[in-house]
């Protein structure tokens, strides 16, 4: 019976926002900055898993407790690594190569585009009219 009570009063208090309106909304913000590492591509403010919900417990647990989002964002990725933040820094050589690469490909390719445009235009001859 003991357990069944305390099944209750922390499934109830998963769903119960925090009484600051101001802190509830930094806690939903951050429960959609972190992935639920059970579905991978959803995130703990939309997730039914059962760690999503322990998580959003810990959110707003670190927020109440008057944690900042940072410390909230760290302690997420010191136990599960950066794959829990849909926006992971980009800490290392490796990091900056997949933020940078659509960039970098995008400028080459208008650059490409620019040359080849420029190109075609200097090469076409302005046609004269042949003498009948």
């Amino acid at each position: 019976m003991k357990l069944l009570l305390a099944s209750v009063f922390i499934a109830l208090l998963a769903e119960t926002p925090l009484a600051d309106p101001d802190a509830e909304a930094r806690a939903q913000s951050l429960m959609r900055e972190i992935r639920c590492v059970a579905c991978e591509n959803e995130p703990v403010s939309q997730s039914s898993a059962a760690i999503a919900e322990d998580m959003r417990i810990r959110i707003r647990e670190m927020v109440g407790e008057g944690a900042t989002d940072t410390e909230v964002r760290d302690w997420f990725v010191s136990r599960y690594g950066d794959f829990v933040l849909f926006r992971p820094p980009a800490r290392d050589p490796s990091g900056w190569l997949l933020w940078g690469l659509p960039f970098a490909l995008l400028a080459a390719g208008t650059a490409g585009g620019f040359l080849l445009a420029r190109k075609s235009s200097r090469k076409s001859p302005e046609i004269e009219p042949e003498d009948v």
